[in-house]
Formats: structure tokens, C-alpha cells, sequence
């Protein structure tokens, strides 16, 4: 949690009631071909370099953390790295849904 969001202990725990609509379960069930109808091919270009480029930046903060230098250049992370090598079309395809209203914390 950010230090800059304030949590104000009586808003957050005062009674109320949270309604929303059911959430569907398992409900996807398109083919490639449907998909492919869904998106340009600048769409899926654009989502294959975003996922390239998050795998480069988790590769050399992958080799950082255990050699303290990458392609040459030394440096010393110190803080944790919860890297995501290999999940990265999950990251991408939820941004790429992303609105300029959205946020995400965490």
C-alpha cells in the first residue's frame, strides 16, 4: 500500500452494503479465428512488442538481482523482484483493457 494513500480508519469500516451485478464464471469460449475479428493486426502487433518489452525489462531484472550487472553495467538492487517471466500475455491483455479512468494499486 502506498504511503501517500491516506486510509481513514471510521470512512473505511463504516456499515454498508455492497451491491454489484453476478459475475460470470467460465463463460469465454472463442476461437482464434474469432478473435482475430475482434482486434487489427496493429492491435496484435502492438500487444506482441508490449509483451516482448516486459519480457526484456524481467530478463535484465532477472540477471541484475543474481549477478549485479547486466550487459555489462553493474548495479545493486537491493529490493525485492517478484517477476512474472512467462505470464506475460496475462499482464498485457488486462492493460490493453485499460481506460485513462482506471486505477491499479498494488
Amino acid at each position: 500500500m502506498p504511503k501517500c494513500q491516506m486510509i481513514v480508519p471510521e470512512d473505511v469500516r463504516k456499515p454498508g452494503m455492497l451491491e454489484f451485478q453476478p459475475i460470470p464464471l467460465n463463460q469465454y469460449n472463442k476461437t482464434v479465428k474469432d478473435e482475430l475479428k475482434r482486434y487489427s493486426k496493429e492491435d496484435l502487433l502492438r500487444v506482441q512488442r508490449d509483451m516482448a518489452i516486459l519480457r526484456t525489462f524481467e530478463t535484465m531484472l532477472n540477471e541484475v538481482k543474481l549477478r549485479g550487472a547486466y550487459q555489462g553495467i553493474e548495479y545493486n538492487h537491493r529490493g525485492p523482484a517478484h517477476l512474472s517471466i512467462g505470464q506475460e500475455s496475462a499482464a498485457v491483455g488486462q492493460a490493453m483493457h485499460l481506460g485513462v479512468d482506471d486505477h491499479i494499486y498494488g
